[in-house]
């Protein structure tokens, strides 16, 4: 009976442990992920600002373009938020000799190991959740609004009042003065456009127009945005010579180049995980899977890596092993954009790909338990 009570109030003292060491995990991972994410997802803001002030992308759809990224961040630095919360977590608790306490409960690396599993688990599957099925599809959405008729169709809501923008063929220079207050239509606007000519040697001639106001409109057979100016001049001619044409218009449409969506993601990375698994003979695709299975693979190793790694003597300081922590997971994560360089170019077989970097993350992580093993014993 004494052996059953002691048994029962030894379950009791785990679970409270076990409790402890989740809550103490998942509290920093929270922290630190939110703050990782809102620093991220606002130098992605700035960067689509910038984009949308040179007139790359509307306004309209940059918060739509923002909200696209928070789940791609997620997936990239919640395995770094669990590494760093496990690290911190785990380090204050050997700096602050709590855990030489809990060790006397027979509470030893292992045991800490079952312990984080649930949270280790949990993360895993939803990054996984992410990179195989979510991202891709988010992927496939945002090529979708940046090629849309919408983000075509209104290059007017890209035009900054009061200055000069150039087109990215350099062929296309627009002005406008002002803007009306629903941006549908544009005052004293001035567009220039050079010719195509044959000769390289020769001097482009150049189309100009002034108008009083302008609108944008879409062709009815083509559906390709056209810009309509009314009342204004035509000038044609070549830059410095006096034959050129003048024509005075009470309305004139032309025709501008679309919208520049450069800057949505690779075609691979719209395709669904299960037409990756089809066309994995293919180097590029084959990378791109392999890729997203590093994500959620990382999670577990780098997790596996903090708790021995989080080990240090008392009063040591919980900062003492960022610096190499935070070293090894650089070198990590920048051999797998490595790798999967190597696997796109065909420089790596398929079937090495990008598992002997995990690999030597598994070798790393070994060595390090065997490291706090002894260090345990000493």
């Amino acid at each position: 009976m004494y052996g059953l009570t002691q048994a029962n109030h030894q379950g009791k003292y785990i679970v409270i442990i076990a409790r402890y060491f989740t809550r103490e995990v998942s509290r920093a991972l929270l922290t630190i992920t939110i703050v990782l994410v809102i620093a991220f997802a606002s130098q992605q803001f700035v960067r689509y600002l910038n984009y949308a002030a040179i007139g790359k992308i509307p306004l309209d759809i940059l918060l739509e373009l923002l909200g696209f990224e928070v789940p791609y961040l997620l997936a990239l630095l919640l395995p770094l938020g669990l590494y760093l919360g496990i690290l911190f977590a785990y380090g204050r608790l050997y700096a602050d000799s709590e855990m030489s306490i809990l060790q006397l409960y027979g509470v030893d690396q292992l045991k800490i190991l079952r312990f984080t599993l649930l949270i280790i688990f949990s993360v895993t599957v939803f990054v996984g959740l992410l990179m195989l099925w979510v991202n891709p599809w988010i992927s496939l959405k945002r090529q979708e609004v940046m090629t849309s008729d919408y983000a075509t169709l209104h290059l007017i809501q890209t035009i900054t009042p009061g200055r000069f923008q150039v087109s990215p063929d350099g062929r296309h220079v627009m002005y406008v003065e002002k803007l009306s207050r629903d941006r549908e239509r544009a005052e004293n606007v001035f567009l220039a456009e050079a010719k195509d000519t044959h000769d390289t040697n020769l001097v482009p001639s150049w189309m100009l127009v002034s108008a009083t106001d302008g609108y944008q409109e879409k062709d009815k057979n083509s559906n390709d945005p056209l810009f309509v100016t009314t009342n204004g001049y035509r000038y044609e001619g070549v830059p410095g010579q006096n034959d050129y044409k003048i024509i005075q218009f009470g309305k004139y449409t032309i025709r501008l180049p679309q919208a520049s969506n450069h800057i949505t993601h690779a075609d691979t990375e719209a395709l669904s995980s299960s037409e990756l698994w089809q066309q994995y003979q293919s180097p590029k695709q084959a990378a791109e899977l392999q890729w997203r299975l590093s994500v959620g693979i990382s999670v577990v190793l780098l997790a596996f890596l903090a708790i021995p790694l989080s080990v240090v003597r008392p009063r040591q300081g919980r900062y003492a092993i960022l610096i190499p922590a935070v070293l090894i997971y650089i070198v990590y994560i920048n051999l797998l954009f490595i790798s999967r360089r190597w696997v796109e170019q065909h420089a790596v077989p398929i079937h090495i790909g990008m598992w002997w970097v995990h690999g030597i993350m598994i070798l790393i992580v070994l060595a390090m338990f065997y490291r706090a093993k002894r260090f345990a014993g000493c």
